[in-house]
């Protein structure tokens, strides 16, 4: 992964045929502006009398009797100054840079972020009607709403299903808002919309079930509509015509007793499943497997890049091992705290979910109950995520991707410009960071 080169530095380098020094005049590692960011990286600058980088008139007068050194600081006497200022040379502004880029090349993702992309960004990708047809997702309210409105009355039969058995209660709510939903006009793409017939049918399953106040049969009910949700659009009837195979119907898939069954006891079962049973099921579960390989294939191209090097630096260190090792914890660890999180959530939602259910509304139930797995799982990923990056460190393979690019000009102005960004953004660059910029910038020129 390697940042863009901004075009307004490819016009210095054609221009100019490099990045300007002068911290003074408009230039691409200042953010072409001569004044505020001019006056960070020149530790002599200040706007105004008693300001200056560091504070007032006193650090400067400090500085100046006891020597600046740009490389090492403000405050040192001359004979340290001059010592260490010794040892600042172009390599070592460089390696600065080549660690300072290495070190950002895997961003961190904040807790919020984590839980706003497993819960809203996770639910939309796993049920992508919501955005494609939001207008009957919002219409196919009216009928699920009357059939569950009892829920929330106090000891009513539904509000004592929806205590005792949360999780029936919530799927069978969600498979009869997905069967409302698609009674409503679309395309048909993917989906073709149910007809009146197999509105009214799948309707008239859901209704008994609940009127029976049987959770088996309610159970049973939820996989029949889950079962009738087939995929017979244009699209897939054209590709099974191609491959000479016939599209499944509503009433067929209504007719398959034996797996309406066994997916109705699956579901009961989960209702009082155990954490530790759950996070079982997760661990096997399409979510963590998707994840892990997602890592790993994410990663393919740093541990080519390791064991790159390995071959063209044969008496140097090893890294293709040490990167395919990195690469391998941080897989595991996607999975396992993916799982963990995901039962975590799961788990929660079970519990809490005859309360806010009964009190708040099924709809709510039902929302709080979907996202809550989708959740944890990105929480228990963000927290192993932070643990693995402790106990394996940086990709080895970032820093040697960031020594090629310090072999070039061009790969040396996109060392730049990762600073020039951060400061742009007003974000915390160390100072030494920013004054080894300075110093490669001004070779450059």
């Amino acid at each position: 992964m390697t940042l863009p080169i901004s075009s307004l530095a490819n016009m210095e380098f054609a221009l100019y045929g490099g990045v300007s020094g002068n911290m003074n005049c408009p230039s691409y590692i200042n953010g072409y502006k001569a004044g505020n960011l001019s006056s960070y990286y020149n530790p002599y600058g200040y706007s105004g009398i008693g300001q200056t980088p560091w504070g007032t008139n006193q650090g400067v007068n400090q500085g100046v009797n006891q020597g600046v050194n740009i490389g090492q600081g403000v405050g040192q006497t001359n004979s340290q100054a001059g010592t260490q200022g010794a040892t600042t040379t172009a390599g070592s502004d460089m390696e600065t840079l080549v660690n300072y880029y290495a070190g950002n090349l895997e961003p961190s993702e904040s807790l919020a972020s984590a839980v706003i992309m497993g819960g809203v960004s996770g639910a939309l990708m796993m049920n992508p009607r919501y955005i494609a047809h939001p207008i009957n997702s919002f219409k196919g309210l009216k009928d699920v709403k009357e059939m569950f409105k009892s829920v929330k009355v106090d000891g009513s039969d539904l509000n004592k299903l929806w205590k005792e058995n949360p999780t029936v209660m919530q799927d069978a709510y969600f498979r009869m808002h997905k069967a409302a939903s698609r009674a409503n006009s679309k395309l048909g793409l993917f989906r073709k919309r149910y007809t009146d017939a197999e509105y009214k049918e799948l309707k008239k399953i859901m209704q008994e079930a609940l009127d029976s106040k049987d959770i088996q049969k309610i159970a049973e009910a939820s996989k029949k509509l889950e079962n009738a949700y087939i995929s017979n659009g244009h699209i897939p009837s054209l590709w099974n015509k191609i491959r000479g195979q016939k599209v499944t119907t509503v009433a067929e898939k209504l007719a398959d007793n034996a797996g309406i069954k066994e997916g109705a006891e699956a579901l009961i079962k989960s209702n009082k499943m155990s954490y530790l049973n759950r996070f079982k099921h997760s661990l096997g579960g399409k979510m963590a497997i998707l994840f892990a390989g997602v890592e790993i294939l994410t990663n393919i191209g740093k541990i080519k890049t390791a064991f790159q090097h390995d071959k063209e630096n044969p008496n140097g260190e090893k890294l293709g091992m040490k990167q395919l090792g990195q690469t391998t914890v941080k897989a595991v660890a996607n999975t396992v705290g993916w799982a963990a999180g995901e039962a975590a959530g799961i788990w929660a939602a079970t519990k809490l979910g005859a309360t806010i259910g009964t009190a708040f509304g099924p709809g709510v139930g039902t929302v709080i109950g979907g996202v809550a797995g989708l959740i944890g799982g990105s929480i228990g990923m963000w927290l192993t995520g932070k643990a693995t990056k402790a106990l394996v460190g940086d990709d080895v393979a970032n820093k040697v991707e960031a020594k090629k690019l310090a072999q070039t000009t061009e790969g040396k102005a996109q060392l730049l410009s990762l600073v020039a960004e951060k400061a742009q953004k007003n974000e915390d660059v160390p100072q030494n960071v920013m004054f080894a910029a300075q110093n490669v910038a001004a070779t450059m020129a």
